[in-house]
């Protein structure tokens, strides 16, 4: 047999055979994919970049678990809303200390019309201490009860710092609201009660501050603790701990606002000093360094 018409008959063969093993006709080729018209491919983009564009917004619009609170927007009627002005949905934030601790920081962007809600559980009795800065100064809020909706504190105040005794023990709702798109940085505090007085012998608290990196050093973490004291008693104070390098005390007239002894000093001890005023006192457990640290407290008053 003729070798060059051998060779050109196993070729056929082998070709048939792999043609045979695709399941298509022979000598057919596979058909392509179809693809969509162009004009249904430029929808397909664009409303693939509209859906990433709205992801984007919903992200930066988002509050974080640990920069910024969750918020809810009290929506204005629809002809009182600018062009620009678009409403931003979330839910109340409830404001929780940390064991042991006393203070609460949030951060994070409040816009023109919002309000950012708050809620908080205290006791009768007990001093709430809220200031918000911002960087336009135009920040404020209203604080109210949850239930019965007393106001103590109304948004006609303009009021971005205040201290008020709460009248009941319930849940507490504060609003803060802007006039203008701006940051703000917001504090709430609730010391804890001590009753000291001559006679009743030494009082031993033990505390814990535990410091937030996201918040430090632009604030110092405390622990904040009231006590009323008579004037002329003796008071002596011991603070404990094994970081106690990191920690400092300070003493604060609740009601006339003066400094007795200043954190900046770093003292861990106040030894016989004589009360001037009868009134209720601040007294306070500082980190200095940054550092989460337990401590104790031993007061007494003579």
């Amino acid at each position: 047999m003729n070798t060059k018409f051998s060779l050109t008959l196993i070729l056929i063969l082998i070709s048939s055979a792999a043609l045979s093993g695709c399941n298509l006709p022979f000598g057919q080729a596979p058909e392509l994919p179809q693809f969509p018209p162009t004009q249904e491919l430029n929808l397909l983009a664009t409303l693939t970049q509209q859906a990433i564009e709205h992801d984007v917004q919903q992200t930066a619009t988002a509050p974080t678990a640990t920069l910024a609170p969750t918020s809810t927007l009290t929506l204005l009627p629809p002809e009182t809303l600018s062009p620009t002005q678009t409403p931003l949905f979330a839910s109340p934030s409830e404001i929780k200390f940390n064991p042991g601790g006393t203070i609460s920081y949030h951060k994070g962007i409040v816009k023109a019309g919002q309000q950012i809600t708050f809620t908080l559980g205290a006791g009768q009795g007990q001093t709430l201490i809220a200031r918000v800065s911002s960087g336009e100064d135009q920040a404020y809020f209203e604080i109210k009860g949850l239930e019965g909706g007393e106001v103590l504190v109304p948004f006609s105040d303009n009021a971005s710092s205040v201290q008020v005794d709460l009248p009941w023990t319930g849940d507490y709702q504060i609003t803060l609201t802007s006039s203008v798109d701006q940051d703000y940085f917001f504090s709430v505090e609730v010391p804890a009660n001590l009753v000291v007085s001559p006679g009743l012998g030494a009082a031993v608290v033990d505390g814990y501050i535990d410091v937030l990196s996201a918040f430090h050093p632009d604030s110092f973490t405390r622990v904040r603790f009231l006590m009323g004291l008579q004037a002329g008693s003796i008071l002596d104070i011991r603070l404990s701990s094994q970081a106690i390098n990191g920690l400092a005390l300070a003493l604060i007239g609740a009601d006339d606002g003066q400094p007795y002894l200043r954190h900046e000093v770093q003292s861990a001890s106040v030894e016989g000093f004589v009360v001037p005023e009868t009134q209720a006192y601040y007294l306070d457990v500082y980190s200095v360094s940054g550092e989460s640290a337990a401590f104790s407290l031993t007061i007494d008053v003579k």
